[in-house]
């Protein structure tokens, strides 16, 4: 069964997928959590995508996803993408996995 995605995940699961297609590499979503984040002014929610990277130029991809990824400017309707972390994770001979760490702030 394939996982729930918001709009601010799918925007984000978008974006890792147009920098992993030139390499070859597809995105495969292993898990996706959202929990809601305020401070005294804003509200919204921190989101974590763990995703893997498959492919014969997953590790390329890996190294440009983590490079271009927070850089990216990524739009999502009524919402703005405040902070967007990646963190690699383990590979192995089918690919390598990362956790993408983001706050959306509502509009």
């Amino acid at each position: 069964m394939r996982p729930r995605c918001d709009k601010a995940q799918a925007a984000i699961l978008r974006a890792v997928a147009a920098i992993a297609l030139p390499f070859g590499a597809r995105v495969v979503i292993e898990e996706l959590r959202a929990r809601d984040w305020a401070s005294l002014t804003l509200t919204g929610a921190r989101h974590e995508l763990d995703v893997r990277l498959d492919g014969p130029g997953a590790a390329a991809a890996l190294v440009a996803v983590a490079a271009q990824l927070p850089h990216e400017t990524i739009t999502i309707s009524g919402q703005l993408l405040a902070e967007l972390l990646v963190e690699p994770g383990t590979a192995d001979d089918d690919g390598v996995a990362l956790t993408l760490s983001a706050l959306v702030i509502n509009d």
